[in-house]
């Protein structure tokens, strides 16, 4: 069987959430698919192709690029046409941009993926598989811009109306899906865990240097998370700023990711509140993101709205116990993990337990040993094993 995975729209600049996705994926793929005769079609963009260039070491992989001159106008040739704000015309002019793109796939698969969340046209002839990751724009439409809000709604719709299996990386996505796409049968969804690389995160890395380059303490909270609005740092830093004028005690956070759409508020409040025990740090290299998240005292995070979370599973593989919001995708988490969840909008809820946590010792080494031995269910070969059987089940 040869799957095509659709890599066009993996931005090679993003260090994050799907782009992570989709290297741990093609990891697993690459362990799971050794002795069953699968062979992988990664089509790819002359801008991104580097990304993907490890796994031509591996038999099963191939490396399609796509040397289209005209790529980036095509792409905005769809978003003008999102302007019209008819699905259907949206739909004739995607069709027709991507045509030659659309017959190349159809070509070199028998059943084509794509892991990012919406299908760059509409009228492939092969089996399709879709990851939809969320769709956090139906419950959280204030955190988009007007047009940033009209191409998730055209595009995520056409998508799932035109797809034939998706994966969903929760039981609460795939319920979410069905009830906003009600024209979906529950046997097109399959639910399959998000992984995690957890030998990197869970091999120790010997550096005391850390503390010196980024001027931080020894003992710190760690929020792994991009400025977004969603992943909601306020709740955070109010149940700290709330714990220094009521208990006097200043526990330090260490804040890294990107700023997008919510730095200015973030950066804003902890320059008000004299908050000098707050370190943001930034993006950082991969091997120092590794080397924080297992020199926390404590991982924590306030999401609002969430598929997966890869900070919980990273987490753990390093080892670090874990404070997150009690939201859907987290608590099937805590089925298998031991996590302390909380009220993502209840300042007081979390001031109490980051309190209570803060110097146990006790609690924080039980958590980090039970969650060492369950972070086996979450590796990505299992997780690819799983794909297999709905590639399998899709092509046929």
């Amino acid at each position: 069987m040869k799957v095509g995975i659709n890599c066009l729209q993996i931005d090679p600049l993003y260090v994050g959430g799907v782009t992570t996705y989709v290297l741990g994926l093609l990891e697993g793929l690459a362990k799971a698919s050794a002795d069953n005769g699968c062979r992988f079609q990664l089509f790819v963009t002359e801008a991104n192709q580097q990304v993907f260039q490890k796994f031509l070491k591996c038999d099963c992989f191939d490396l399609i690029v796509i040397r289209d001159k005209l790529l980036s106008l095509r792409s905005h040739i769809c978003r003008a046409a999102l302007l019209s704000h008819s699905s259907s015309f949206f739909k004739l002019i995607s069709d027709g941009a991507f045509k030659n793109i659309q017959e190349l796939m159809d070509s070199e698969s028998d059943v084509l993926y794509t892991p990012t969340p919406v299908l760059r046209y509409f009228n492939g002839r092969k089996p399709t598989v879709l990851t939809i990751h969320d769709i956090q724009h139906l419950h959280y439409p204030e955190f988009f811009g007007r047009l940033r809000l009209l191409s998730r709604r055209i595009t995520y719709d056409l998508s799932a109306r035109h797809a034939g299996y998706f994966q969903a990386n929760s039981k609460y996505t795939k319920d979410d899906l069905l009830h906003h796409f009600d024209w979906l049968s529950e046997d097109r969804v399959e639910v399959i865990p998000p992984g995690v690389r957890i030998e990197e995160f869970a091999t120790p890395i010997v550096s005391d240097s850390l503390y010196q380059h980024y001027r931080i303490p020894e003992h710190f909270l760690f929020c792994p998370a991009q400025l977004w609005p969603h992943k909601n740092h306020l709740t955070i830093l109010r149940a700290l700023k709330q714990i220094e004028a009521q208990r006097g005690l200043k526990i330090p956070l260490v804040l890294t990711g990107a700023k997008y759409s919510a730095a200015a508020q973030v950066i804003e409040f902890i320059g008000e509140k004299s908050m000098d025990y707050v370190h943001y740090l930034g993006a950082v290299p991969f091997q120092d993101l590794v080397s924080l998240y297992q020199k926390a005292t404590f991982t924590i995070m306030a999401t609002l709205h969430e598929s997966g979370g890869f900070p919980i599973l990273e987490s753990a593989a390093a080892g670090t116990p874990i404070i997150a919001s009690r939201i859907p995708p987290f608590e099937e988490f805590g089925e298998v993990l031991q996590l302390n969840l909380f009220n993502p909008l209840d300042t007081q809820e979390l001031a109490t337990l980051i309190g209570a946590l803060w110097r146990d010792e006790k609690t924080a080494s039980a958590q980090s040993t039970h969650n060492r031995e369950r972070i086996a269910l979450y590796s990505w070969e299992n997780a690819a094993e799983k794909y297999l059987q709905l590639f399998a089940r899709a092509a046929n």
